[in-house]
C-alpha cells in the first residue's frame, strides 16, 4: 500500500474525509480531532492524494456505468423483470471484482476454513483458491467472504447493491 493510501487510510479511521475541490483538498474532521502531524503530512502530500482522489472516482464511476450497462443488458436483451437484471449485474460485479481483487491463499490451504488442506480431498476453484471437498461448509464459508468483499469494495465505490442480491437463488428458482 501506497504512503497516500495510508495516509488516506489512517484519516478515514479517525472519521475524517477528504475530498478534492479544484486544486484544493478539503479536510473535514470526524468526531475526533484530526492531529496536526496527519495535517502537515496531508499538505506535503497534496499533489498524490488529489490525483489518488481522482483516480479513485475514475475507477468509481466506470464500476457505476458497467453496473448500469449490465443491468440494461439483462433486462432488454435478455427479457428480464428489471430488479432481476439489476441482482443478475450485481453478480457480475462480484465476480469481475473478485477476479480482479480477490485475496488468493496459497495452495496449501482451504480458503474456507483457512486450515492445512492436508492430504484432505480438495476442490479447486476457477479463481485459484482451493477448499476442503468435505465438509461442504468451506465452499459455502469461502463463497459469502469473498462476495461480502466484493459487496464492500463496491459500497465503497458509491454502488448501491440491489436489496436481496445476497440471494443465492438465481431468479427463475424462487
Amino acid at each position: 500500500m501506497s504512503a497516500v493510501h495510508e495516509l488516506l487510510d489512517r484519516l478515514t479511521e479517525l472519521g475524517a474525509t477528504v475530498r478534492p475541490e479544484g486544486d484544493r483538498l478539503i479536510l473535514r474532521a470526524g468526531a475526533r480531532p484530526v492531529p496536526a502531524e496527519l495535517v502537515r503530512r496531508l499538505r506535503r502530500a497534496k499533489p498524490e492524494v488529489l490525483a489518488a482522489l481522482a483516480t479513485a472516482a475514475a475507477e468509481a464511476r466506470c464500476w457505476r456505468e458497467r453496473f448500469t450497462a449490465r443491468t440494461f443488458a439483462w433486462a432488454a436483451a435478455r427479457k428480464r423483470a428489471w430488479r432481476d437484471a439489476q441482482r443478475l449485474a450485481w453478480s457480475d460485479l462480484q465476480n469481475e471484482w473478485h477476479a480482479l481483487h480477490g485475496r488468493r491463499w496459497p495452495a496449501s490451504q482451504c480458503a474456507g476454513c483457512e486450515q492445512p488442506i492436508s492430504g484432505r480431498p480438495t476442490v479447486d476453484l476457477p479463481d485459484g483458491n482451493r477448499v476442503h471437498l468435505e465438509p461442504v461448509g468451506c465452499l459455502i464459508k469461502f463463497g459469502h467472504r469473498w462476495r461480502g468483499e466484493a459487496d464492500a469494495a463496491l459500497a465503497a465505490l458509491g454502488l448501491n447493491s440491489p436489496a436481496d442480491a445476497q440471494s443465492s437463488a438465481w431468479p427463475e428458482q424462487r
